[in-house]
């Protein structure tokens, strides 16, 4: 975890990919700073859901929270999640996007999963990790995508910019 910037200039529109690949490029040089051993193998990421042209970050307190899954009840959203590997002084950063379809939820459901807290630190105001997964009806893309991690496209930075697979990373000091 580092306190980077996750400020964005207000005078740019700013497209769901390119926030979430520039907030996770900025955290992970952040963290390349306070680590400061080119031989690390850094990840970092960041997510955010977009709905009808807004964009959902993490909600300010439980009411938003609710207002957001109310929203997202029965209908369509993308979750965009930006990733940013950093190894040998090498930056490479990318997103992903899963289309997401939520079944109808109960105003009891949403009363009762805000007062979990788990909506309090998630982009949307769901984990799909957790038990938000419970309101998800069905998925278009990469699952991990949704809990925060777009493993497909991970994987696919580290063979064409890093010449590595995740096998080369089990049981390496570089993590």
């Amino acid at each position: 975890m580092t306190n980077a910037d996750e400020s964005l200039c207000e005078n740019k529109s700013w497209a769901p990919g390119e926030i979430v690949t520039e907030l996770a490029r900025r955290k992970a040089r952040k963290a390349s700073d306070e680590i400061n051993d080119p031989s690390a193998l850094i990840v970092a990421a960041d997510t955010v859901v977009a709905y009808k042209g807004r964009i959902l970050g993490k909600p300010l307190d439980a009411n938003d929270a609710k207002s957001m899954l109310v929203a997202l009840s029965g209908d369509f959203h993308e979750v965009y999640s930006g990733i940013a590997v950093v190894s040998g002084g090498k930056i490479i950063c990318g997103y992903d996007v899963t289309k997401v379809k939520f079944r109808e939820i109960s105003e009891k459901e949403i009363e009762a999963y805000a007062a979990t807290g788990d909506p309090l630190t998630k982009a949307g105001s769901y984990g799909a990790e957790g038990i938000g997964a419970a309101f998800i009806e069905y998925i278009e893309g990469d699952f991990f995508n949704i809990a925060g991690l777009p493993v497909f496209k991970f994987v696919d930075i580290l063979k064409t910019g890093f010449d590595l697979t995740v096998f080369d990373l089990i049981g390496s000091e570089r993590i």
